[in-house]
């Protein structure tokens, strides 16, 4: 796991059934609204280091955090931000983990070429003319991994940080198995 980094973690929670973006615009200039950018609302913290996203659905999404409890803490405060305007809230919400982005440099350049037809699979989409990686999708663990030839595999689509350092592991052994590493 020394390695692996945790790039990304995007939880999401319904706050209410609805949101007035505007309206919380106006009583909380700390959210940024830019409605030809994004018909949302963004809070921007540092500590922890992540955005919020606030819908007029109700929703509110957490992205750029480390940890899971960085990305909880920061949807509690912006939370305690809307309560403290007024702003009637859910009590009870539930952070729910959406995507886990991690990655693993191999530090050794990749033939992708070779390794797509190593690795022949209906899982991987390789097609340098429309990306420059290699997507293999682990239908086990519900993983996406983009395998660059720089040697950086990039894995994306689970819920828990174990999958993802599993997932990336596990194309890491593949790779080995195959004497690319």
């Amino acid at each position: 796991m020394a390695d692996i980094t945790i790039e990304n973690i995007i939880v999401y929670t319904q706050i209410a059934d609805s949101l007035d973006i505007k309206r919380i615009a106006e009583k909380l200039p700390a959210f940024k609204y830019s409605p030809n950018e994004f018909n949302g609302l963004t809070l921007k913290l540092d500590n922890p280091n992540a955005a919020v996203l606030l819908l007029s659905d109700g929703k509110a999404i957490c992205t750029g955090a480390k940890k899971i409890e960085d990305a909880e803490d920061a949807i509690k405060k912006s939370i305690d931000k809307l309560t403290e305007a007024g702003i009637q809230i859910s009590k009870d919400f539930e952070i729910k983990t959406q995507n886990i982005i991690a990655s693993m440099d191999l530090k050794k350049e990749l033939e992708l070429e070779l390794l797509s037809e190593e690795l022949s699979s209906e899982d991987i989409d390789y097609d340098p003319e429309k990306f420059p990686g290699l997507i293999y999708k682990m239908k086990d663990i519900d993983a996406s991994l983009i395998v660059f030839s720089s040697g950086k595999i990039v894995c994306t689509g689970t819920k828990k940080i174990e999958d993802a350092t599993n997932a990336i592991e596990m194309m890491k052994e593949k790779i080995s198995s195959l004497g690319v590493l």
